[in-house]
């Protein structure tokens, strides 16, 4: 049986996994807009800014990350990233039940 390996979405020197954001450059936001579920933003490098927005229901709200922390997204919730001066960021979700 010949065995092939396995190549590594992980691996970056190839394109990022879909769940994984580049934040290039301050002044270049990105939108992360509502989903029906929860979700985590992960800082894996740099700083990000994000921003909650505002609306009928609720304030809006400014958080600053470093690597390695976490914040959560409740659903129906619609953030802005940007990355300070630059970051790495994965969006992640629960799996459905």
């Amino acid at each position: 049986m010949t065995r092939t390996p396995m190549s590594s979405t992980h691996d970056r020197r190839h394109s990022a996994a879909p769940w994984a954001w580049q934040l290039d450059g301050t002044h270049r936001a990105r939108r992360l807009a509502a989903a029906p579920m929860p979700r985590w933003l992960a800082v894996e490098r740099g700083a990000v800014w994000l921003t909650r927005s505002e609306n009928e229901a609720q304030r809006s709200e400014d958080v600053w990350l470093r690597p390695g922390e976490r914040q959560l997204l409740p659903a129906g919730s619609d953030w802005v990233a940007e990355g300070w001066p630059t970051a790495e960021v994965v969006v992640l979700e629960a799996p459905s039940a």
